[in-house]
């Protein structure tokens, strides 16, 4: 592997693995919230996998050049995370939740599918099973949309309602920077930006169609995106809770 490669391959890793962690984390905080005991399962299940799909690209990363995966959780700044910024939101009501975490699965569905294509064998065959996973948790939040979206007159409110919110949130989910060459360069042309909205576009529409949910239009883009680390204040009050105890126990491992 080449220096260009090596540099290439750590741009399109970290904001996936940063993506994969803030899910993870937020996912968490249901822990004993969710709506009856057996969604707190399921939820805490989604997102022990979430963490640890996570933690293979931090390990990828890794043998790429970048800190260990310890590091990389626990010691930056939020100007150093890459993560979108709909993932690091605060969660919100129920419907909230599944509306954002239905929209973000359904891209993290795409971005894995164009993934497995990669000539890098350690990701292609790590996402092999991520994907086997991953298609739990998707028909997981599909079914949960449907559940409000055809569960009776406050249901459908509660999810209605949600659109506006989630949508303002969903800019920067499909950016990858002002330039794209990096993607072309490793053969990924299915993760820039204009082709992942398409598709992201079309599965979407259709479901809410299906569901008799109004259609907001398309996401507006976001340039002051978290992928570049512009993040909101909630990323910042998000990591000092996550590293909490890393601070009153800095020589503690993962």
């Amino acid at each position: 592997m080449d220096a260009q490669q090596q540099q290439d391959l750590i741009r399109l890793l970290r904001p996936i693995a940063d993506d994969e962690w803030i899910v993870g984390h937020r996912g968490s905080e249901w822990l004993g919230l969710a709506p009856d005991l057996e969604e707190d399962l399921a939820f805490s299940s989604i997102h022990q996998d979430e963490m640890g799909h996570a933690l293979f690209f931090y390990e990828l990363l890794h043998s790429l050049g970048d800190p260990e995966p310890d590091h990389q959780v626990f010691f930056r700044s939020p100007e150093e995370w890459h993560n979108a910024r709909l993932v690091e939101q605060p969660n919100g009501d129920w419907a909230t939740t599944v509306l954002r975490r239905y929209c973000y699965e359904v891209f993290d569905d795409l971005r894995l599918a164009a993934l497995a294509e990669s000539s890098y064998a350690p990701l292609r065959d790590g996402v092999k099973k991520i994907r086997r996973e991953e298609a739990y948790h998707l028909k997981h939040f599909t079914l949960w949309m449907e559940l409000l979206a055809r569960g009776g007159e406050e249901a459908f409110q509660r999810l209605t309602a949600a659109i506006p919110t989630v949508w303002g949130e969903l800019g920067d989910l499909f950016y990858v920077g002002e330039s794209e060459a990096f993607l072309h360069r490793l053969g990924l042309p299915g993760l820039t930006e204009s082709v992942l909205r398409e598709r992201w576009r079309g599965t979407i529409r259709s479901a809410f169609q299906d569901w008799g949910l109004p259609w907001p239009g398309d996401p507006s883009p976001v340039r002051a995106s978290g992928r570049l680390g512009h993040h909101l204040p909630d990323m910042t009050a998000l990591l000092d809770t996550m590293t909490e105890v890393r601070r009153f126990a800095p020589d503690s491992v993962w």
